[in-house]
């Protein structure tokens, strides 16, 4: 059979080691936050990139089409038509 071990550490040796446990697991995660904030922020602005390139090429897109109800140019002027 296996015999337990007992632990020869004090209840104030014990606190220690789970702070600094503690600690250096707060530490591994507070750099995965910071990555995380730039990954938001670099895809908002992405987005926001892609929204303005959108809205210009919507915009050139109702300037360059015709209109209808106003007459070009080609279709005639007042002085053609008869009444």
């Amino acid at each position: 059979m296996k015999e337990i071990e007992t632990n020869s550490q004090t209840p104030e040796q014990l606190l220690r080691f789970l702070d600094a446990q503690l600690a250096a697991q707060r530490a591994r995660t507070k750099k995965p936050e910071r990555n995380r904030v730039v990954f938001l922020v670099s895809s908002l602005l992405i987005i926001m990139a892609g929204a303005a390139a959108a809205l210009m090429m919507l915009e050139q897109m109702l300037v360059n089409s015709p209109r209808e109800g106003i007459r070009s140019p080609q279709a005639g002027t007042v002085s053609d038509r008869k009444f």
